[in-house]
């Protein structure tokens, strides 16, 4: 018995695990007919060509982050052998940061609890069937490659939910793990 305890605690610990990890959900768009091969340079978007909402207001009113995005997107970039320039470059990029209150609901939730008493051992599993209610926010960043032209020819979107509270750690650990899993997606077919 105690050896079907610990199993069924061990997959519930992956099962949330594994649940954790998805909570950052990316895609991408992009220009079929783009030579993405022959960028080999970028240079941020020069803030009065930026497009609402613009990285240059966000980062007025929220330096911290802006920071943190923009070494992260900057790190991520070089790291695939991407140099930034600030002239003439191959390519421009900026990114686009946003929130969403949302709502979810969970029909229902299970629960599994073991005990003893009396020199006996129990076990059961409950199930709740009212709906948990819940409202939260969805961060939102794009990133986006754009040629010579200004003319978009990536595009990356990322959504997580986002948590109350963290600490200057936590935050710098999410914004890396996102901009990672997004820019995973860049050049197109990189992942695959």
């Amino acid at each position: 018995m105690k050896k079907q305890i610990i199993n069924v605690v061990w997959i519930l610990s992956i099962l949330t695990l594994l649940s954790g990890c998805s909570g950052i959900q990316v895609s991408q768009d992009y220009d079929d007919k783009a030579n993405f091969g022959s960028i080999k340079t970028l240079q941020w978007v020069p803030n009065d060509k930026q497009i609402d909402p613009k990285a240059s207001d966000f980062a007025e009113k929220n330096p911290l982050i802006a920071k943190r995005v923009e070494n992260a997107i900057t790190n991520e970039m070089q790291a695939k052998d991407y140099k930034f320039v600030t002239q003439n470059p191959d390519a421009f990029i900026t990114y686009h940061i946003g929130t969403k209150s949302k709502i979810r609901s969970q029909p229902v939730s299970t629960s599994i609890g073991f005990g003893t008493f009396g020199g006996g051992s129990f076990g059961g599993i409950g199930f709740q069937t009212s709906p948990d209610v819940e409202q939260y926010e969805e961060g939102r960043l794009v990133v986006d490659i754009l040629d010579t032209n200004q003319k978009l020819l990536w595009r990356g979107t990322s959504t997580t939910y986002l948590e109350d509270h963290l600490s200057s750690e936590e935050t710098t650990e999410l914004v890396n793990k996102v901009v990672k899993k997004l820019l995973a997606q860049y050049p197109p077919g990189a992942q695959k």
